[in-house]
């Protein structure tokens, strides 16, 4: 009777257990959870704020320009505040005395006119003294570079020849991260030069012509860019390297987040079976490319963000039931489960007005799939505002050249697209994280339908998310909205510097309460203790800074 008893305990156990999952899994696969804070409510963080002494400073840049480059000083001009730096034009040909270049932490010439400097002697005197001096153009053959070209690292000058690709002599990130960009896209405009065994050499074009290098001249150093593309801001990843050589520390914000999107969600396509003769279209989707897409999703922690646009012939009401509403909620909880967020997509060459209706259209079809769910985030062609904004959107993704903030709104530029990148679309990927620590990755599933070879599209993609994580795996995943969050400090705070003996103290101005800010700091100097920051090694000469403080300290030692 005793064994009997207990049998019948433990069934009656074990059956209460199974209501109770099955009871969880109901809630979980239910609408209800979709309304908790953990998917769609984000946490509003005060803002920490502190004013700065009269001691420190913001390290100041001389920009020197000429009558020519006009896009290319405001370009560099830009990048500097944009790093969080102090910034001073002058004429090449106001310098008088080495007193003008005393103020500075470094001094760029941003014009290719060198004869315009009729004292070349006190460019040689102040790198002497311990200055550095930075050459962000080629210079163009005349008689100053005549005199100054050995002094610069060159054995041989002779004419202009057009150059492509990039060619690193060690990797940005990491030790084993891109050196190769043969991309014929990547175009300078060099000298033909021989550099002295002396000179240190950081890049070449894909033929061999040095394009940036080092020439220790006394007690400082000339930095040589041999080439033209720092004008347009995509491509100074090579300027911000020159930087880093031009002082004995740099410090400078980043964003430090990658934001990956799939573009027109939930990959609506036609009937019929194109993609495989085992699947329908749809089901193809439903059973190959969206699992695989979660597989990587979950394996590299991605987190997307699906942008959602309403089909054109598809108007709902209220409360209307409607097949593409019952894709869209499917896929969407899945989406939301997985950590990712929905936005809007704005269509692509149209009127304001028949963008408006679209955007209202598609915010519809959302509130009706994921009712209560706030969109925060919305993917543009154009960085333009040119009509209001669903309430809650705080983040933009359009291609705009850098991270920026119109009114409210943060707007993140678009990076990349593809599944598969080719070496022109790894160039811009690189810069932009070295340039910003961000990067956006734009994918297109629909497109499966019209190209093919979906399957070897979602191994290439899987490749490159190992690739990434392989040499920039510090560089964190966040959806649209989180990433325009983490840009508060990138934007909004200013970031001042003071020295007591061997100690770097800096004071940012702003930052979200409860989170870190982050920076990339260069320095030779090896890292002897820290204080309100963690330190990481990305690279050679290169750390990660994510500061717990407005206020925190480096104590660097020797070389």
């Amino acid at each position: 009777m005793n064994k009997k008893f207990k049998i019948e305990y433990s069934i009656y156990i074990m059956g209460a257990f199974i209501a109770v999952v099955g009871m969880l899994f109901l809630i979980i696969r239910s609408d209800a959870v979709l309304k908790l804070q953990y998917f769609n409510q984000s946490t509003e963080q005060a803002v920490l704020q502190q004013e700065v002494k009269a001691n420190q400073k913001v390290p100041s840049y001389l920009l020197l320009t000429g009558p020519d480059q006009p896009a290319l000083q405001e370009s560099l001009k830009k990048r500097l505040e944009l790093m969080g730096k102090e910034v001073v034009n002058r004429s090449i040909s106001s310098i008088k005395s080495e007193a003008d270049f005393k103020e500075y932490t470094s001094v760029i010439i941003a014009t290719e006119k060198l004869d315009l400097f009729k004292e070349t002697d006190l460019m040689l005197q102040y790198v002497e003294n311990g200055g550095s001096l930075f050459f962000a153009v080629r210079p163009a053959p005349g008689s100053a570079l005549s005199t100054l070209y050995q002094s610069l690292g060159m054995v041989e000058t002779g004419h202009f020849i057009e150059t492509s690709g990039i060619q690193l002599e060690q990797p940005f990130f990491g030790e084993n991260g891109y050196t190769a960009f043969p991309s014929k896209t990547i175009i300078n405009s060099s000298l033909s030069v021989r550099l002295s065994s002396d000179a240190q050499l950081f890049a070449s074009s894909s033929s061999g012509t040095p394009l940036m290098w080092k020439a220790l001249y006394g007690e400082g150093a000339f930095i040589v860019f041999n080439g033209t593309m720092f004008t347009a801001m995509a491509d100074q990843a090579l300027f911000v390297k020159g930087i880093q050589q031009s002082s004995e520390h740099l410090i400078m914000p980043i964003v430090n987040a990658r934001v990956t999107e799939l573009s027109g969600f939930p990959f609506f396509v036609p009937d019929g079976k194109d993609l495989s003769p085992s699947y329908t279209n749809r089901d193809y989707y439903r059973t190959v490319v969206w699992p695989e897409l979660q597989r990587i999703e979950s394996k590299y922690d991605l987190n997307y963000t699906a942008s959602y646009i309403a089909p054109e012939d598809v108007v709902i009401s209220a409360g209307e039931a409607s097949p593409v509403l019952d894709e869209l909620r499917l896929y969407s909880r899945e989406l939301l489960r997985m950590g990712g967020e929905i936005a809007v997509q704005e269509p692509v060459l149209t009127t304001a007005e028949k963008a408006s209706d679209f955007q209202k259209n598609s915010v519809l079809h959302i509130r009706e799939a994921l009712p209560g769910y706030p969109i925060r985030s919305t993917i543009n062609s154009s960085s333009k505002v040119d009509m209001a904004l669903p309430e809650d959107v705080s983040t933009m993704l359009a291609p705009n050249a850098y991270t920026k903030q119109m009114g409210e709104t943060i707007i993140l530029p678009k990076t990349v697209d593809g599944f598969d990148l080719n070496d022109s679309e790894k160039w811009k990927l690189f810069n932009e994280v070295a340039l910003s620590g961000f990067y956006a990755h734009s994918l297109y599933p629909y497109r499966f339908f019209e190209e093919g070879a979906a399957k070897d599209q979602l191994a290439a993609f899987g490749d490159l998310q190992q690739l990434i994580d392989n040499q920039i795996p510090w560089v964190r995943s966040l959806t649209l909205s989180e990433a325009g969050e983490a840009a508060f400090g990138y934007i909004n705070s200013e970031l001042y510097e003071e020295q007591e003996d061997d100690t770097l103290i800096f004071n940012a101005t702003a930052m979200k309460e409860n989170t870190h800010s982050y920076y990339y700091f260069s320095t030779q100097r090896t890292i002897l203790k820290t204080e309100n920051c963690i330190v990481e090694k990305i690279g050679e000469d290169l750390y990660l800074v994510a500061a717990t403080d407005l206020t925190f300290s480096i104590a660097v030692g020797g070389l």
